[in-house]
Order: structure tokens, then C-alpha cells, then sequence
């Protein structure tokens, strides 16, 4: 039979832990400290280390609700703050408009006045130049007009300056228009001031 050859490492090793437990065994018996003692302390260590867990394991939780909660709330802020903003420009925009619509008006009785001559043609032209590129700026920020006559009277869109009888319209339809009215962005800023038929 071949012998098996012993590594002086591992013979090092085996002694080493031999020594140690003996140690270790010797250093239990002179405290006086029983093998029970001993593991009655390390589940005692072990139970306040897993409470220890346990407590932080809570603290993580409640501060990770915390973080979601103020994350959620920063997000809403941002969209309300985004809205803000959009609104008063929005509102700035519709000033504006609003006080732009007296020129629209003065522009239109300009061209209804100016009489159908050579003399005058190339004025009336500049005129009515003028008031279609400001209704096409306008347009571009959301003015419309609204449309009355020949529609039926909607008190939303139309104000009723006078009552008519007019055998060619049906009752309660616009048929006279004395001041155009408007919408912005979908929203009336200016009701037609109209003349309804009986």
C-alpha cells in the first residue's frame, strides 16, 4: 500500500485550529462560563441584531414613502406651475386682443364708408390690406369670429340690441349683425351685438 504523503501546510492548519479550540475551550472553563451560557448569549446577540433589522428595515420604508410622497408632490407642483404660466399668457394675450378689436371694428367701418372710385380705390386697398394681415396675426393666436346673421339667436354667443319683424327670416334667428363678435381659443370674448326677428 502507497503511503499518503502529508503537506506540511495543512499539518500547520489542523494545529493551528486544534490549538485555537482548545483556547478557546480552556479560556470558557476559566471565566467559568458554561457551553449553555455561552449560546443563551449568542441567541440574545442574535435577537437584538434581528430587532436592530427589523427597526431599520421600518426606517427605510417610512423614508422611501416619504421620498414617493414629496417626488408625487414636486411633480404636481411642476404641472401646476406649467399651467400658471400658460394661463397668464394666455390672459396677457386675450388683453390685448380684446383692446386690438375696436381698431378691427374702425378698419371694417373704414372700408363699408369709402366710396367705389378710382380716386379712392388705391386707399380702400391699403385698408383692406392692412385689415386682413391684423385678422391673420390675430387668427394666428386663436381669434375667430362668430357667425350671426342667418343663425339662430344663441344668448352664449349674441347680445340682442333690438327686436325685428322679417318675413324672410324664421322667428328667433339673427338678421341683422351691428357688431361682430368673438372667440378666443375657443372662448367668447366679445358677443355679436345682433338684431333678432320675432
Amino acid at each position: 500500500m502507497a503511503r499518503k504523503k502529508i503537506d506540511p501546510a495543512e499539518e500547520e492548519k489542523k494545529a493551528a485550529e486544534e490549538h485555537s479550540e482548545t483556547a478557546a475551550g480552556a479560556a470558557a472553563e476559566s471565566s467559568g462560563e458554561k457551553p449553555e451560557g455561552r449560546s443563551r448569549k449568542r441567541r440574545s446577540k442574535t435577537r437584538e441584531l434581528e430587532e436592530k433589522v427589523a427597526a431599520l428595515e421600518r426606517e427605510k420604508g417610512e423614508l422611501m414613502e416619504k421620498y414617493l410622497r414629496l417626488a408625487a408632490e414636486f411633480e404636481n407642483f411642476k404641472k401646476l406651475m406649467a399651467k400658471e404660466i400658460e394661463n397668464r399668457i394666455r390672459s396677457a394675450n386675450e388683453e390685448l386682443i380684446v383692446d386690438l378689436l375696436p381698431v378691427l371694428d374702425n378698419l371694417e367701418r373704414t372700408l363699408a364708408s369709402v366710396p367705389d372710385s378710382e380716386e379712392v380705390r388705391p386707399f380702400a386697398q391699403g385698408v383692406e390690406l392692412i385689415y386682413r394681415e391684423m385678422k391673420k396675426v390675430l387668427g394666428k393666436y386663436g381669434l375667430e369670429e362668430i357667425e350671426s346673421v342667418g343663425k339662430e339667436f344663441d344668448v352664449d354667443l349674441h347680445e340682442a340690441l333690438t327686436l325685428v319683424e322679417d318675413k324672410n327670416y324664421p322667428s328667433n334667428v339673427v338678421v341683422q349683425e351691428h357688431q361682430k363678435g368673438y372667440k378666443l381659443n375657443g372662448r367668447v370674448i366679445r358677443h355679436a351685438k345682433v338684431a333678432v326677428n320675432k
